[in-house]
């Protein structure tokens, strides 16, 4: 597997942002019209006692969404729909030359299988496009609420303003040091404190 750096992932979604005027909660589905990919729900087996929510066909330029789990991701608005398809761009956006070049050999068949919490790290590489896509560093930080802060509400506003689940948007802000836990599992604002360190909260 190539090594991607996390600057060039936030690079190729930034650029999809700039280049088709995508503002938060964009139509993502309209955004795979514009990168020539076509989308289709089809059953799919899962395997390993794993959820399979997606693929990617390269050859076919072809997303399908598995049918067996259409109620999981239509939830609350499709916000795990949504996911899933920002994954699928990753590969298209990361993957998809290597793939057909033969250079990158992670699938069955023809295709890329999206496997729920899957440790590959190709998966990861198209899971960290997902959120850099879904969630941008910039548009998120204009978006956070004055410091400080604590409990769920400003987590749920800001999944609410981007359509995305409440769980990446914890982990996108703990990402970038905005947010950690207590030792309740609350949200605060910042990032976690050293031991010995004073608290804006003491």
């Amino acid at each position: 597997m190539t090594f991607i750096p996390k600057a060039r992932i936030d690079a190729l979604a930034s650029d999809l942002w700039l280049r088709y005027n995508l503002i938060p909660g964009f139509d993502i589905e309209r955004l795979l019209d514009h990168l020539g990919l076509d989308l289709l729900w089809e059953e799919v087996p899962d395997e390993d006692g794993g959820r399979l929510l997606g693929q990617l066909i390269p050859e076919q330029q072809l997303v399908v969404l598995n049918e067996r789990h259409r109620g999981l991701l239509e939830e609350k608005g499709g916000r795990l729909r949504r996911y899933t398809l920002g994954h699928e761009v990753g590969h298209w956006s990361l993957h998809a030359d290597a793939v057909r070049s033969g250079a990158l050999k992670l699938f069955d068949g023809e295709r890329i299988w999206c496997r729920d919490g899957s440790p590959d790290p190709v998966e990861r590489q198209a899971e960290m496009f997902a959120a850099a896509l879904l969630m941008p560093r910039d548009l998120l930080l204009s978006a956070m609420p004055k410091q400080p802060w604590r409990g769920w509400r400003p987590v749920y506003r800001l999944a609410d303003h981007f359509l995305v689940n409440v769980t990446p948007m914890a982990i996108r802000l703990e990402e970038f040091g905005w947010m950690h836990r207590d030792e309740d599992g609350s949200p605060v604002s910042g990032p976690r404190q050293a031991v010995g360190q004073g608290s804006l909260f003491d």
